[in-house]
């Protein structure tokens, strides 16, 4: 084996190991952005539930408010 062979076989070890490591970091960058992209989502999700919790809550209180009321004129008109 020459040393330009020697030196050819270096390089293609190099190029492949580097192209290895740059499949490696592509694949865990789409994962990142995934899991990312995921995370947001949740977070809007639960963003929107707890607003809507809230809505629900204040619709109870006005509901509990009318039927207490409605409970105060029956007693009246006892």
């Amino acid at each position: 084996m020459t040393e330009h062979d020697l030196i050819s076989v270096k390089y293609w070890v190099d190029l492949t190991v580097k192209a290895l490591i740059g499949i490696v970091v592509t694949l865990v960058g789409m994962d990142y952005r995934s899991v990312k992209n995921s995370l947001r989502e949740l977070e809007q999700k639960k963003y929107e539930l707890f607003v809507q919790a809230q809505v629900i809550h204040v619709e109870l209180l006005a509901i509990k408010d009318r039927v207490e009321r409605i409970d105060n004129k029956l007693d009246r008109v006892k």
